[in-house]
Formats: structure tokens, sequence, C-alpha cells
């Protein structure tokens, strides 16, 4: 009897325990109704997410959700009264990620077996429908989550956003889908908070997200281009530059550097001048153009062909402190090599000097200086001109760059 005794117990403790957790499920549910705070409920709901025979439940994830949607809805209501307290607006954003959150992880549990082992749902088409109802709202949450300077909230809030108009199911409860043209804005906005926010790569998959949807503003390519160079992503800067190029080439050569650089980096010669030649027929007047051939030549050691170049540019483009920097770049480059073949006496190294090296020192001096006064971040300038002005004597002169590095 006494061993059946303590069977009995056993058998007893463990039908007591049994129903124990999915006891929060209840409480939580209890909490949801009487409308305690969407914090309150994931209190005391927050162990049946761990728990084996809960963490599989829709019903686990509706709550909560359902929660955040609940008040959401009631800040919503106070807002169209101009009663929403301080923090209002982040506080519905947040109920809106959360909601979302919570409802996209219930919707695939959501299959519940009859008697006949049919398959039913229980809060699907609440939740279908809720996310949809609320598809508009994820957008004006982004842009306040944007003006509090959230900006990884509002990527994420555009994020759901696009998903809905993109998951057929959750599409086909919105009224008025918006178009791509809609959808590629709101992937570029997204694509902006993402940068913002630092998260690079999420930036990048953005813009090209928005491409895809047929956003194509010179902006795109210009902030695409940025986040693939601070990536260190060569490939993928080449891919945004060569179709920059293709959309906008005409009215900004920065495009096609990029193209080119790309082929340096690759030795492949060939296609870069096949590209800088077809641009420049294209566009001969350009003057940077006929720079960036100029640096395909020196990049070969051709350096009278990329002198050439540089002057060209300069001829069209008075101001190109690119071409002036290279210009002068080689100018100082031809007195280092007449410098190394000078010869040997100091009496023939002096005339040597002052009748050769000085007039091209001061030649170069000239095209760098203006470089410089046009870019004055431009350290390469400065480094060439500390040079030519010590071999130049003019102390003066050398302690005027002195400073101007100083101050960069």
């Amino acid at each position: 009897m006494k061993k059946l005794s303590l069977v009995a117990v056993a058998l007893l403790a463990g039908v007591l325990t049994a129903p124990a957790q999915p006891q929060v499920l209840k409480d939580a549910e209890r909490a949801l109704k009487d409308g305690k705070t969407p914090a309150e409920v994931i209190a005391i709901i927050t162990p049946a997410f761990s728990d084996p025979e809960t963490s599989t439940l829709a019903q686990t994830y509706y709550i909560p959700g359902k929660a955040m949607f609940d008040e959401f809805d009631q800040l919503y209501a106070l807002k169209q009264f101009n009663k929403l307290p301080e923090g209002g607006a982040i506080a519905m954003g947040n109920d809106l990620l959360g909601g979302y959150a919570f409802y996209m992880q219930a919707l695939p549990l959501d299959s519940v077996k009859n008697e006949k082992g049919k398959v039913k749902t229980k809060y699907s088409k609440d939740i279908i429908n809720t996310i949809a109802g609320h598809y508009g709202d994820y957008n004006q949450a982004a842009v306040d989550f944007w003006e509090a300077k959230q900006y990884m909230n509002a990527y994420m809030a555009w994020d759901c956003f696009i998903n809905i108009v993109e998951n057929p199911t959750l599409a086909a409860k919105v009224a008025n889908v918006p178009t791509d043209t809609v959808v590629g804005e709101i992937a570029f906005n997204q694509a902006l908070a993402a940068w913002q926010a630092d998260s690079l790569q999420l930036a990048l998959n953005s813009f090209r997200f928005a491409q895809s949807k047929g956003y194509n503003k010179k902006t795109l390519y210009d902030y695409a281009l940025a986040v693939a160079v601070s990536l260190g992503d060569d490939l993928t800067t080449f891919e945004v530059a060569k179709q920059g190029m293709e959309a906008y080439g005409s009215e900004d050569p920065t495009y096609i550097g990029y193209v080119i650089n790309y082929y340096l980096q690759n030795k492949q010669f060939e296609q870069a001048f096949a590209m800088v030649d077809e641009a420049i027929a294209s566009d001969p007047n350009n003057a940077q153009y006929y720079f960036i051939k100029g640096i395909l030549y020196d990049n070969q050691d051709k350096k009278a062909e990329a002198k050439a170049e540089f002057r060209k540019a300069i001829d069209m483009d008075p101001e190109n402190w690119q071409a002036l920097l290279q210009y002068g770049r080689v100018l100082c480059e031809e007195a280092y090599a007449l410098s190394d073949a000078a010869p040997t006496t100091a009496a023939e190294y002096e005339a040597y000097f002052n009748e050769k090296i000085v007039p091209l020192f001061k030649e170069a001096a000239d095209y760098l200086e203006k470089s410089w006064n046009i870019n004055s971040e431009n350290p390469e300038a400065l480094r060439y001109l500390e040079n030519i002005y010590y071999n130049l004597h003019d102390d003066a002169m050398m302690q005027d760059v002195e400073n101007r590095k100083n101050n960069l």
C-alpha cells in the first residue's frame, strides 16, 4: 500500500505541474483582455517563449502581437484628437515593429488539425488583416523614427512596409497596393536610413532593390557608389559606376573614373582605353576624359603620352585641378630625372641646375599652386611643392607649405 501511495503521489504531482506552463498563456491572455500594456503582457508570457510545450504555439506570439497592435490603435485614436502624449509617435512605431515581429512569428505556426485531421487556422485571418490594414502606418512610423534620428528603426519600419506589399498573402488584403515606383522610392529612403545608421551592407542592398523597382535617379547611383566604396567592394563599385555611367555619364564623368580605376586595378588596359576613347568620341570637349586617358598612359609608364593628355585637359578646362596636379607632377618628375643625370662637378652642376632644372621646378610649381588654390584639400600638391621649394632653396615658401599642411 505504501508503495502504491508513493506512485499515486508522483502521478498527482505530474498532473498538477503539467498545465503550469499553458497557464502562462491564460494569464497573458487575461492581461490582454484587461487592457494591460504590451510590456506587462510580454513580461507574463516570456517563459512560454522557451518552454518546449508552448514555444511552437501560434498563441504564444499572437497574444503579445495583439497587445502591441491594440496599443497602437489606442494611441492612434488619441492622435486624431491631438491628445497623443509626449513620445507617443515613437511608442506607436515601436508597437508596429513589435506587433509585426510577433505576428509574423505566429503566422506559420497557426495550423491546428481538427478531429478529422483537417488543418484549420485560428489566428491567421486576424493576423493577415491586421498587418495589411496597418501597412500605410509603417511608412509614417518610419518618417517619425527618421525625424527622431532613430535611423535603424526607420529602416526596419520601411522594411515592414516593403515586405507587406511584396508578400502575396499580405498584399492581397492591402487596399490600393502601391506601384513599383512608390515602392522604389520607399526602398531608396530605407537605404538612406541604413546609411545613416552606418549599416552599409543593408544600405547597399536597399539601393539595389530600389533600382530593381525602377528607381533610377542620379542620387541613387551617387549614394550607392559611395557606400560600395566605403565597403571596399570593388566589384560592386565597378557595377554601380558602370550603370551610373550608362545613365548619367554625359553629365558626370565621375562614374567613368571608377570604371577605369577598376580596369586599372585588374590591368585590363585594352578595355580601359576602349571605354575612354568611346567617351571622347561621344563628348570630345569633356576635359575629364583626356585627364583619365592621361592616367591610363601614366599607368603604362608612357610619360610623354600622359603629359600630352593632361595638357589637353588643361587647355579645355584651365580649372581642372586634377589635370593641373598631374601636369605639375610630370614636370616635377622630369626635373628629378634631369637631376639624376646631372654632371657631378660642383661648377658644372650649378650651371646645369640653373639652366635646365630650375625652369622645370618653377613651371611645375605654377601648376601645382593653381591646383592647390582650386582644391585646398589636396595634400599631394603640397608634397610636391615642398620638395620643389626645398630644391630651389626657398625657405619662405617651404614654411608657407608647412603651414598649409598643418591646416589640413
